[in-house]
Parts: C-alpha cells; structure tokens; sequence
C-alpha cells in the first residue's frame, strides 16, 4: 500500500475498523459533492498561482489536473480507498498521480479544517436552495388553488371542533404565510451560512500570502468567515440554525397535510387526494392510502430532532471541527427529504379532488355561525357580548337537548332575546355564506379581504421567487467566473 498522511506521525496504517467506521463514512458523505471539494481546490490553486505562491507551471499543471477531473465524473474518480483518507486527501492523491510530486502542494496555506468547512457549507447552501425552490412552488399551488376555490365554503376547525365558516380560498391563502416565514427564514440563514472559510487554516490563519476575498468570490460566497479560528470551527452553528429552519419548514407544511389527511379520511370525504399520490392495501383491495400525506406528517415528526441533534455537538469546549462534521454531514439529506415533502404537498393541492357539497354542509353544521347571532343581539339589543354569548349557548343546548335539526331555530325552543326575530331573519343571520361575506375586518374571509390577501400573496411571492433566482445566479455566475479564469491560465493567458 502507497504511504498515507498518518504514517509519518503515527508510523502505522489506519486499523481496518477506523477505516470502516470514520473514513469510509466521511467520505461516502463527501463524495455526493464531490464537484464541490474539486471547485475548492481549483480556486485555491489559481489564488496561489496568482499570489505567486505557486510558479506559473507549477499552476497551470495542478489547474489543469483539477478541470480534467471537474470534466469526468469526480464522485467516481475520487472513490478511492478510504484507508488514504477522506475526499481532500483523495484529491491529493489524484493531483499526485497527475502533477508528481508538486501536485500535493495544493494543501499550501490552509487546513483540512477550512477546506471541510467550506464544503460543508457548498453543500448546504445547494440544499438550502433546493429547499428554497421547491417552496416557491408550494406557494404558487397554494395560491392557484386558492384562486381556483375562492368562494367554496368550508368548515373552519378548532380543537377538531366546527369553529366558524370560511372558505377554502381563505383556507389556502393562510397556510401561504408560514411557507412565506419559513422562505424569509431560510434567506436570513443563507446570509449567514453564504460566509466562505476557506483560508482560516488550521484557527490561526496562514504566513502564507493568501486572497480570501478572491477564493471566496470564485466559490460564489459573499464574503470570507473573518476571524480565521471561527472560519473552521465554531462557524458550524450555522448547520444548526438551518437544521431548525427546515425544522419549522415542514411543521408549516405538515399542518396543511394534516388536514388534508382529516378531510380526506372516508368518514369524512370532503376532498380527494389523486390516486397517483396514494397506495393500497396488500390484503384489502379497497384501500386508497393517502402516503404522500403520511410521509410529510413522518417526516415532521422526525424533523423535530434535527436542530436538536446539531446542538448536542456544538455545545462542548473541547468539539473538533471532526465531531461536528460528523453530524454536520446529515444536513444534505434533511435538505433532500425537505424538498420531497415540499414537492409531495405541491402535486397533492395541484391535483387534489374538491367536494363542493361535501365542504359547503359540513360549513354551516354544529351552529358553526352563532357568533354571528351573539354580535347581533349586541347591535340590536343592546346586550354585553358576554351576556350575548350566554344567551345563544342556552339557545344551541336547548335545540341540542330536543333533537332538533343543527343550524334551525325552533319557535318552541327561543326565549325572550330572540323573540324580535322573525324565522328568516334568523336564518338570514345564520346563514353560511352572509357569515363568511360579513367577516370584513383586514384578513377576513369576506370577497373583498379575500381579493386583497390574494393579491398581497402574490407581491410576496413574487419578492421571494427573485430573492432565490438572484442567489442561484450568484452561485452559477461564480462557477463561470471560476472555471473561464482556470482555463485561460492553462491556455497560456494568464488570470
């Protein structure tokens, strides 16, 4: 076996189960962005040939190397032997078969600590983006089928109990807001997580001359980590506050599920999810299992722990940039399973089977409007709210008491504060739809503050669509930056 870094230091190989158990598990890790730790490498080599760190042919040849290995498949290229190391050390192997020896100068001026760090932030700023996207299209389905449902009725729940009336545009257009918070939320995090620390070495910085600022600007960062000992170690908090935005993310889209999953039940069938979306049973064939929605109730649930689990590593003075890559590593995949539950909710409210009949009964049922009748009998009689509420409670538990029919004032059940009322007017002022039209407060669910909320979601939406299409553009003009720089050295041209 060729010598690995440990043996000059430790004068032995790695033992077979160290292997097994820390570096084939980082390097699986890093190999999903394998490109990633290449792009580090190839705008930390041109920053050195630049800075006169490397001699001219020294760096063209270790660029050279690094865009050959960009052009094949690097995970491929770099799924080495895990006993040399992780995907850094994979990287100089590489460049040593490809540039002799010179090729693993490339570890000049700066630490696997910075290097690591900074592709762990490569890689969670691509899941952040990716979750950010898929919201974006949550909210344009949430706020065409609130469009497409403006006026159908609906029951409005609390504590699983007929609340009040509204309607499903209504509906909709209120679980748009805590997508919007949770993409505002994901921004803010990305500003803070979009800082590169790449240079800060080991914690102390480098004598060597270095360019932070250009190695930054090539990798498409904002800005570098400024203090050098921050830059690798204690600047892995920002995996924890992302772990806890995509924590809130799918507790926001789990709740829209969640009713989608009651409304859905056969007891109550009062929308449909398309059969595309659910499963059977491998015994009873009548089943239609709404899966979609289970997975991003489960994946909710799970979700909780995942801030939870990156603080449990951050709070120990003696944590090493190692332990907390360690878990830091699952960030990716809480970004992947994100953007499938955001994407499963997309296809189930775009292709979701409403029953208009089904919503519309069940929104005037159990005296879902009887606030109504209280604020009446203060208008018109002139009673304290609170003596209007007890007056209409005793009215329900009468009417409840007799069996009679839900929603219909008897004659034979009133008592002298409804006495005034004819049984049309009674009916008009608990009739579903005047409730929903005359609740005109700002946010309401009349047509007019309907056609407003509809409106100011989209502003909103739109804000948002441009605040994630200028970052994914940052990214990928930072990569043609980085790339037509690194090719005109090889050509001869300089950078």
């Amino acid at each position: 076996m060729k010598p690995v870094l440990t043996d000059g230091r430790l004068g032995t190989h790695p033992s077979p189960t160290l292997v097994e158990q820390v570096n084939a598990v980082e390097l699986a890790n890093e190999l999903a962005d394998a490109e990633h730790f290449v792009l580090i490498d190839l705008a930390h080599a041109l920053m050195l040939t630049r800075e006169r760190v490397f001699d001219p042919a020294q760096g063209r040849a270790i660029v050279a190397a690094l865009l050959e290995l960009l052009e094949d498949d690097p995970r491929e290229a770099l799924a080495g032997d895990p006993a040399i190391g992780t995907i850094t050390l994979q990287i100089e192997r590489y460049l040593e078969e490809k540039c002799g020896p010179g090729g693993l100068d490339i570890q000049r001026a700066r630490s696997r600590i910075d290097q690591n760090a900074t592709g762990l932030r490569m890689a969670d700023r691509k899941g952040a983006l990716t979750v950010m996207s898929t919201l974006i299209g949550l909210g344009e389905a949430l706020l065409d089928a609130a469009e497409s449902h403006d006026d159908v009725l609906a029951p409005g729940y609390t504590h699983l109990q007929h609340a009040q009336p509204t309607t499903l545009g209504h509906y909709f257009n209120a679980h748009y807001w805590p997508l919007s918070r949770n993409l505002a939320r994901l921004s803010q995090v990305y500003e803070r997580l979009n800082e590169c620390p790449l240079g800060g070495a080991a914690h102390s910085g480098t004598a060597w001359p270095v360019d932070r600022d250009a190695t930054a600007a090539y990798l498409g960062f904002d800005r570098p980590v400024r203090n050098a000992r921050d830059a690798g170690m204690s600047s892995v908090d920002v995996g924890a506050e992302l772990a806890g935005a995509l924590g809130l993310t799918l507790s926001g889209i789990s709740r829209c599920a969640s009713d989608l999953f009651y409304w859905s039940s056969s007891e109550v069938g009062m929308v449909r999810l398309h059969p595309s979306l659910c499963g059977t049973s491998s015994m009873m064939p009548q089943k239609r299992n709404p899966i979609a929605l289970e997975r991003i109730r489960g994946l909710a649930g799970d979700a909780a722990g995942w801030g939870a689990s990156q603080l449990g590593i951050l709070h120990f003075a003696t944590s090493t940039d190692s332990d907390q890559a360690y878990v830091h590593n699952r960030i990716p995949a809480y970004c992947q399973a994100t953007a499938g539950a955001v994407t499963l909710l997309t296809e189930a409210v775009a292709t979701l089977e409403v029953h208009t009949g089904r919503l519309g009964e069940s929104a005037g049922r159990h005296w879902s409007t009887s606030s109504a009748l209280a604020d009446d009998l203060v208008r018109t009689q002139g009673l304290s709210y609170r003596g209007a509420h007890e007056a209409v409670a005793r009215l329900i538990t009468a009417h409840e008491s007799a069996g009679a029919t839900d929603g219909v004032v008897r004659a034979d059940l009133i008592d002298q504060h409804f006495r005034h009322y004819s049984a049309e007017e009674l009916a008009d002022v608990l009739d579903t739809r005047n409730f929903v039209e005359s609740r005109t407060s700002a946010g309401g669910t009349s047509a007019t503050q309907r056609r407003k909320l509809a409106a100011q979601a989209a502003e909103d939406l739109r804000a948002h669509r441009r605040t994630v299409e200028a970052r994914i553009e940052e990214v990928e003009q930072a990569r043609v930056r980085l790339l037509r720089d690194a090719t005109s050295l090889t050509e001869g041209y300089g950078i």
